[in-house]
């Protein structure tokens, strides 16, 4: 039997995993489910009209992030308890089986469960403010790109909730949400820093990999890279997210009792 993933072990860990926390899984799911027709019905009320594509692909964005990242910051929650370590731990399965379960459960499950349970949502929402003005359910083939740049941002905040959930022992959330910030804070900072030394002291802010506005007079010019280059910079939060799953991996494989 191999000793990083055996087929059969995995299977039975996977299933172990889905009957013990199935409750748990439904009651979050029918959480989300409440909040997502709270708001979506509260915003097409006070709006008077069915939601626009535009705001249901912010409010599809915004709780596929928040939703997402609180439910990965939980998944490693037994391995920071003391009581609940030891089982965990010595469950006779391989770190890495450990790991995809957890792994897989937030990142391919969820986005399924979320996005089967917003277009119910969202569906349910736009047939109470129909009425006489036109709508249309948020529609992701019209622009492949968008669905695509979703996923990768989901694909790095899962990242770095997981990264969270494993090396933090409490209050994962609000301490990784911390980190996370600092990190950004730190990095917007440094950015601005080293392109006004570089290029001009009076540049407006811009981000990391952004384009820069540089002041002559009155007047502004723009700084980009072409298209081709700055298709490359899509696969940074993938790149990003590969290294901290790893990252939460190897962490993973140094807990002890």
């Amino acid at each position: 039997m191999n000793q990083q993933f055996d087929f059969s072990r995995f299977s039975r860990l996977l299933r172990k995993h889905t009957v013990e926390n199935l409750r748990t899984y439904l009651m979050g799911t029918a959480v989300l489910t409440g909040t997502l027709i709270i708001v979506l019905a509260w915003l097409t009320y006070a709006t008077r009209r069915p939601l626009s594509m535009d705001l249901q692909l912010i409010m599809f964005g915004f709780f596929m992030l928040a939703a997402g990242a609180v439910f990965t910051s939980s998944v490693f929650t037994a391995i920071g308890d003391q009581r609940r370590a030891a089982p965990a731990l010595l469950l006779p399965a391989s770190h890495f089986e450990k790991y995809l379960v957890v792994w897989l459960y937030s990142m391919p499950v969820f986005l399924l469960v979320f996005t089967v349970v917003f277009f119910a949502m969202d569906a349910l929402a736009l047939q109470l403010g129909r009425e006489n003005y036109p709508h249309q359910l948020l529609d992701f083939t019209a622009n492949p790109r968008i669905p695509l740049g979703l996923l990768l941002m989901y694909a790095l905040a899962h990242g770095v909730a997981m990264w969270g959930a494993i090396y933090f022992n409490r209050l994962h959330v609000i301490k990784t949400a911390f980190a996370a910030f600092g990190v950004i804070t730190v990095l917007v900072v440094l950015n601005m820093q080293i392109l006004k030394n570089l290029l001009n002291p009076e540049i407006r802010a811009t981000l990391p990999f952004g384009d820069v506005l540089i002041p002559s007079g009155e007047q502004f010019f723009q700084l980009a890279l072409p298209d081709s280059q700055k298709q490359l910079f899509g696969l940074v939060p993938l790149v990003l997210a590969i290294l901290l799953w790893a990252g939460a991996y190897a962490r993973l494989t140094e807990k002890q009792l």
